[in-house]
């Protein structure tokens, strides 16, 4: 599964979600990360510091997985869960293709 990755502006990180993206890539070897702007990939991940989850959406018609400093999907997550969290969701995703 290839999975683009959009970042938020980072002006009020609670989290640092470039950290959060390595731990990704880390344990995610059976995901590929790549930026949003290389625009061919299955699924976008938007990775936001905060809550406010202010971060832009480029036109996408596939499935969007939204994550913030607390919540994967808008469901709560503890921070320290995230990566697991995210990787959880887009690898669920991957069984319904």
């Amino acid at each position: 599964m290839r999975v683009g990755v959009k970042f938020c502006g980072n002006c009020n990180p609670l989290i640092d979600m470039g950290a959060v993206l390595q731990e990704l890539q880390a344990q995610g070897s059976d995901v590929e990360f790549v930026p949003w702007s290389e625009e061919r990939y299955d699924v976008l991940l938007v990775l936001s510091g905060c809550g406010r989850d202010c971060a832009t959406r480029p036109d996408f018609d596939g499935r969007v997985i939204e994550a913030t400093d607390a919540s994967v999907d808008q469901m709560p997550v503890a921070a320290t869960e995230l990566p697991e969290a995210i990787l959880a969701v887009l690898r669920a995703e991957a069984e319904h293709e």
